[in-house]
């Protein structure tokens, strides 16, 4: 079955509903902040949105989610802000 994203926002609703803990629970392992992985759990389901992503079948969209959160988690982690901070922790030692 072909589906086509970007002309559907409740294809997006039934995306976000059946793979949020996925998407979340993958950028929460990698990030380890509950604000970056709100970031990324945005990007990735409006990156689908915009993209207007088709899929065939469950084993594909759920790669395609995987591979685009690792990306967006990817994109965080080698950011040159994220290398410049300091945890406030660390500051007031």
């Amino acid at each position: 079955m072909d589906v086509n994203l970007k002309n559907t926002p409740s294809e997006i609703d039934r995306l976000i509903d059946k793979y949020k803990s996925t998407v979340y629970g993958i950028a929460i392992a990698r990030l380890g902040s509950k604000a970056d992985a709100d970031d990324v759990f945005q990007e990735v389901f409006l990156a689908a949105y915009r993209k207007g992503i088709t899929v065939k079948d469950n084993d594909e969209e759920k790669f395609w989610l995987i591979r685009t959160t690792l990306n967006q988690c990817k994109k965080i982690i080698l950011s040159s802000w994220r290398r410049r901070t300091v945890p406030l922790e660390e500051r007031k030692r």
